[in-house]
């Protein structure tokens, strides 16, 4: 009789550890942190209930707050909606043990692409750089967010990370621009033949401040067949006057002239613009 009684205790102890061990002890939270870009976009957090010895725990669910529900909103699942631009903290809760996620939320609604679709004639290999504007909710540039580039079809053209696309094949692809998951995209065409002259006209244009202007180039190969609307690389000699981007629209700035450069397979092209 007291040997079962030994027994009966000893299992009970033994019990009563094993209880204790697998108590909670910490909360893995992954992500461990969040930036979401775009209002009204959402992303998951999940929690997994881990016991001392880090062995997660066969049942129980966190209970999710946010410390902003006007930034960022978290439903009873850990799905975190995106509401305003700012910071909040998602902490999630399990009994007595806690862990916390910094969120940031961005305001990006789109990034265009100029130009939206583009003809990369000229022989293999030939670079023409894409200009991006971000834009959040209300239509205003967002200055400093870059975002990365990829093409659908590589075996026809490349993106380099600063937006430069490079001919490979002829074909057709898609370059996009990603920030989260917003995007936007060009349309290249990629024709592979010699270019030898360029034409840029207007060959003389008057702007105005604050007004722009557009050039178009036209390129020509060895049989003097116009190859109109090529992509090609701009520049202008003085950014101060007027800048240039790669869909060839000069944008005034300040009263003076500048010459507006076009290069495409070692072909160039001039023009000037002048602005009152």
């Amino acid at each position: 009789m007291q040997v079962c009684r030994v027994i009966v205790g000893a299992l009970a102890a033994l019990l009563a550890v094993s209880a204790c061990a697998r108590k909670p002890a910490s909360i893995d939270v992954a992500p461990k942190k969040l930036k979401i870009y775009g209002l009204e976009r959402g992303q998951r957090l999940t929690a997994r209930i881990l016991d001392k010895k880090g062995q997660p725990l066969e049942s129980g669910a966190a209970a999710w707050t946010s410390s902003n529900p006007s930034v960022a909103e978290v439903e009873p699942g850990g799905r975190v909606l995106a509401k305003k631009a700012g910071k909040a903290t998602v902490t999630a809760t399990f009994e007595d043990v806690t862990a916390q996620v910094p969120v940031e939320v961005v305001d990006v609604q789109m990034i265009e692409i100029a130009p939206p679709a583009l003809s990369l004639i000229g022989p293999a290999g030939v670079s023409v750089p894409l200009s991006y504007t971000v834009r959040d909710s209300k239509q205003k540039p967002v200055l400093d967010i870059a975002p990365s580039w990829s093409s659908t079809n590589e075996k026809v053209a490349t993106v380099s990370p600063d937006g430069k696309v490079t001919s490979v094949a002829p074909g057709t692809t898609n370059i996009v621009a990603r920030i989260g998951d917003v995007q936007g995209a060009s349309e290249v065409l990629v024709g592979i033949r010699p270019i030898t002259r360029l034409e840029l006209r207007p060959a003389t244009a008057l702007g105005r401040v604050n007004e722009s202007q557009r050039f178009q180039v036209t390129a020509y190969g060895p049989d003097a067949v116009a190859i109109p609307d090529v992509a090609a690389i701009y520049k202008s000699s003085d950014p101060s006057v007027a800048t240039v981007d790669s869909a060839g629209v000069a944008s005034c700035h300040k009263a003076g002239a500048a010459t507006i450069r076009v290069e495409l397979a070692g072909a160039t092209a001039e023009a000037t613009l002048l602005v009152n």
